[in-house]
């Protein structure tokens, strides 16, 4: 528990991480709204049962592609780790700490988009089973793009590459998924991709779990899954072969 709390404190420390998980979904909530008014989409539902979605997305991207690989990197790079394994302590129960933090901080910011969707606009609340399942498949995805961000730290390894990497990542997939504009407005070549993103599914398709039309999107589910495998595959992979000669010496 002290070295979660530790890790917390760390975390909030990073300006970039709160501001990008944190302030910056809601700014862009905030501002959409006021823009486009909080117009009924039928159903007894208005535009913020969408948006709050895309704004959830645009929460957990830089998270997940920028802040988690940058300190996966940052790490490797200052052999953080190998000097405290030298000085007996603990790593494991750090590393799970951190990583355990992070997860802490995706769901700070799905719950304060919720919240305050809620408290301005009205948002619809489900009934708690379909809430559940809806933050359980939210952070299935989530898993999967610290994945991601994982794979692009060990193939890079260097921040000062990895943070515009990851921004460019971020950025394309903000595209795919429809942060700029309406989902099925984008060209079709682009919603062709989008369609094998799981991140695409978490902006747009989770709605029908919002509005109780659906408990679990099994689409998702099975892309998601081959996606995990996927890169789990790739990382241990990229460790086993860039990474663990380096620390046997």
């Amino acid at each position: 528990m002290k070295n979660l709390m530790q890790s917390l404190k760390m975390q909030f420390r990073v300006p970039i991480a709160v501001f990008f998980s944190l302030v910056f979904p809601i700014i862009m909530m905030i501002i959409m709204i006021i823009s486009y008014g909080n117009f009924p989409i039928g159903h007894g539902l208005h535009f913020i049962d969408k948006y709050f979605l895309v704004s959830t997305s645009i929460g957990l991207l830089p998270l997940a592609l920028i802040s988690f690989p940058i300190w996966i990197s940052e790490s490797i790079e200052s052999k953080v780790f190998e000097r405290l394994q030298y000085l007996g302590v603990n790593v494991r129960k750090i590393v799970f700490s951190d990583l355990v933090s992070y997860l802490i901080l995706a769901m700070l910011s799905i719950l304060l988009n919720i919240v305050i969707a809620r408290l301005f606009f009205n948002l619809s609340i489900p009934t708690l089973g379909y809430l559940l399942t809806f933050l359980i498949q939210i952070i299935y995805c989530v898993l999967v793009l610290f994945l991601l961000g994982l794979l692009l730290a060990l193939i890079v390894a260097n921040t000062r590459i990895l943070m515009p990497l990851g921004m460019i990542v971020m950025f394309l997939a903000y595209m795919f998924i429809g942060v700029f504009i309406r989902f099925d407005e984008l060209p079709k070549k682009i919603i062709s991709v989008s369609n094998r993103l799981p991140v695409k599914y978490m902006t747009n398709d989770f709605f029908n779990i919002w509005n109780g039309n659906e408990l679990w999107d099994i689409n998702f589910i099975k892309l998601n899954s081959i996606w995990a495998i996927i890169l789990i595959v790739f990382v241990v992979i990229i460790y086993y072969t860039k990474y663990t000669k380096f620390v046997r010496r």
